[in-house]
This record gives C-alpha cells, sequence and structure tokens, in this order.
C-alpha cells in the first residue's frame, strides 16, 4: 500500500525541523545591519527594544522581476510560526471546555489511533509523541507524481505508519520535531469545534487581536503587497499550502506578529497558568531549550527568549520574544532555508540586549 511505504520513508526524513540549532557566536559584530547584510538576509526585519524601535527596515528584493523592495508592510510566508497559532487553538479548546486536559491522550478522541492511548496532547504540542515527520515525503510524492493529499489523507497515513512501523520513540521519552503533531492537532480543532480550522484560530486570535493579514497563504503568490519567495535566486513555483496545514500555512507581516508578540507578553491575553504551559519554564544555565506549546524557550547569554522559527518554500521566518523587558525581534525572510537564522537572532539577543 502507497501510504505505509511513504512512512517507512517517512521515519527517517524531516525536512523542516524548525527547533533551535546549535550556533557558532558572531565573534565581530559591529551592527545589526552589517551582520545582516554580511549574511545576506533578504526580507523585512524589527528589531524592538521595549517599546522603541531600534530597526524596522526591509532588506534586498521582495520581487527582483517587477523592482519591488522588501518593506515590512509586505506579506510573508511564515511557515513553521504557525504551530504558535494551533497551539493556542489548544489553549482556547480547554477555556471552552472542549478539552479537559493538556494530558488526555489521543484515543480520548481516535480510540482506534494506534498507541493513542500512550501519546497525549501535551505530547503532540511539546513534540514529544514519537510520530515521525510526514512533510517531506509528502512534498515529494506531491511535485514528483503530482499526487494530491488533503490533511485527513495525511491523518489517516500517520496513523497506518504508526499501527505498522511503530514509533520513533516511547512517548515522552525524547523530543523529536514532527509536524505531524501540528496536523493532528489542528485536525482535532476542526473535530471538536465543528469549524474550519483557520476560522477558529482567526475568531480566537486573529479577530481579538486586530490581526488582519494573518491567514492561510496562497498557492501562487500574486500581488504587490506580497514578497515572492526564492531558492537559489529564482522565483519558487506555486506551493500547495494545504500540504501543509496547522503546521505551517499561515502568512502574515512584521506589524501583526509584533500585535501578537505583544498579546503574549502582556497580562491579558494568557493567564499566569497558561502562559507556564504555553512558554515552558527556562533552563537555569545559557544555550539549553525547553519546549513549550508552539514555542522554545532559551536563555542566550542570561536573556530569557521565545522564539520559534519557520521554513517553507521560499521563505525562512523567525520570533523572538524577551519578555524581561518587552522586546521582540521578528525576521521575515523570502529566500528559502537561509541557513544563518540562528546564528543571527544569537548574535542581535547577545550583542544589543
Amino acid at each position: 500500500m502507497i501510504a505505509l511505504a511513504l512512512l517507512i520513508i517517512i521515519s527517517a526524513c524531516s525536512d523542516n525541523d524548525d527547533s533551535p540549532a546549535p550556533t557558532t557566536p558572531v565573534v565581530d559584530y559591529t551592527t545589526a545591519e552589517a551582520l545582516l547584510e554580511e549574511k545576506g538576509f533578504q526580507g523585512s526585519i524589527l528589531i524592538r527594544k521595549g517599546g522603541t524601535d531600534f530597526l524596522r527596515k526591509g532588506f534586498g528584493m521582495a520581487d527582483a522581476e517587477s523592482g519591488i523592495a522588501n518593506d515590512p508592510s509586505l506579506v510573508y510566508r511564515i511557515g513553521s510560526m504557525t504551530k504558535a497559532f494551533t497551539a493556542m487553538g489548544l489553549v482556547n479548546l480547554k477555556r471552552d471546555g472542549l478539552i479537559d486536559s493538556y494530558d488526555q491522550p489521543l484515543s480520548d478522541f481516535d480510540d482506534e489511533f494506534p498507541h493513542g492511548d500512550k501519546i497525549t496532547l501535551r505530547h503532540l504540542v511539546t513534540h514529544y509523541s514519537g510520530l515521525p515527520d510526514y512533510i517531506g515525503v509528502i512534498e515529494e510524492i506531491y511535485r514528483n507524481q503530482n499526487m494530491y493529499f488533503a490533511p485527513e489523507d495525511i491523518y489517516e497515513i500517520i496513523k497506518e505508519s504508526a499501527g505498522e512501523d511503530g514509533l520513533l520513540h516511547e512517548p515522552g521519552a525524547n523530543f523529536a520535531y514532527s509536524n505531524s503533531n501540528y496536523l493532528i492537532l489542528g485536525l482535532l480543532i476542526e473535530e471538536l469545534t465543528d469549524m474550519d480550522y483557520n476560522d477558529y484560530v482567526n475568531e480566537k486570535v486573529m479577530l481579538p487581536l486586530g490581526m488582519t493579514q494573518t491567514t492561510i497563504g496562497a498557492d501562487d503568490i500574486q500581488g504587490a503587497g506580497f514578497a515572492k519567495g526564492y531558492k537559489e535566486g529564482q522565483v519558487v513555483a506555486p506551493y500547495l499550502m494545504e500540504l501543509a496545514f496547522s503546521a505551517g500555512e499561515f502568512e502574515s507581516t512584521i506589524s501583526d506578529l509584533e500585535k501578537w508578540g505583544d498579546a503574549l507578553m502582556g497580562s491579558s491575553f494568557l493567564t499566569a497558568e497558561e502562559k507556564a504551559d504555553y512558554f515552558a519554564a527556562p533552563y537555569t544555565e545559557d544555550d539549553f531549550f525547553t519546549v513549550g506549546m508552539g514555542w522554545f524557550t532559551i536563555k542566550l547569554d542570561g536573556t530569557l527568549v521565545y522564539n520559534h522559527g519557520g521554513n517553507i518554500d521560499g521563505f525562512t521566518s523567525i520570533i523572538a520574544l524577551l519578555p524581561e523587558t518587552n522586546s521582540m525581534i521578528i525576521m521575515l525572510g523570502n529566500i528559502e532555508h537561509w541557513e544563518p537564522v540562528n546564528e543571527v537572532l544569537e548574535a542581535l539577543v547577545v550583542n544589543e540586549f
């Protein structure tokens, strides 16, 4: 069966791991702009210290053919930064009484899911489930064979794999970044609310915060208000955003994500108890991250940072919140897999904060 063949490969494949990676510190740091230019950043960035902009600027071209430069007002695909919104959907399921606890097993919602009695919602949202990542192989099959997979199809493939091949590890034993976790959460949101995933998140997050430009990205990027994605200097082909679904299908702007960051660092959008789950308590030593709900918590040179990156066709992004000073860094790049992203983030935190 093709589903099983795909997942045998998937068990060893994860192309979109947006967890923090080890970096080499930037020794010769001078200014933020000089660093971004040196590392070839292409996109838009916000560096905010407290309530004051330190840098809000575009770098490089949003559309080289039309001569349109990158600008913070433009819309960019944000990839796996979507996961934080899916996680907030889970928070709202609990608020709405549609789930009892993040420690409920998956079997409560699908009693036929293999190992579902051991996999909890918390395991899914923190990447401790042991489920393999679907995205790389599904994308390859879609591109090479033009075979379409709806999120529900992918869910069934994940179930078959878990039943036939088992898990990568015992649930809760190890961290293994997997888009499968968040696809399942997106479908769970739809099942429990009887609403479209995007509609539910929009109702609970975007509308209350006035985030008018954060939504599902178009497969084919068109229009002056949108940055085009690039890979190796060429505009990327249209991408079926539904493949990413609740693990990475959103697009947004610098200003919308700034509203998002302010809400999360404030005291009215999340209760103290919800924040403790959502962001996770930090390690007491530098350079080790803990996994929250759609966020990683880390200390860099003693500075507390909540962050998450995103990689999707033609785009690399990252958001970092520095709650101790109400500061933030948002980079929305329109180059695929821009490798220095974590290095640059660390250099900015260490040298500017």
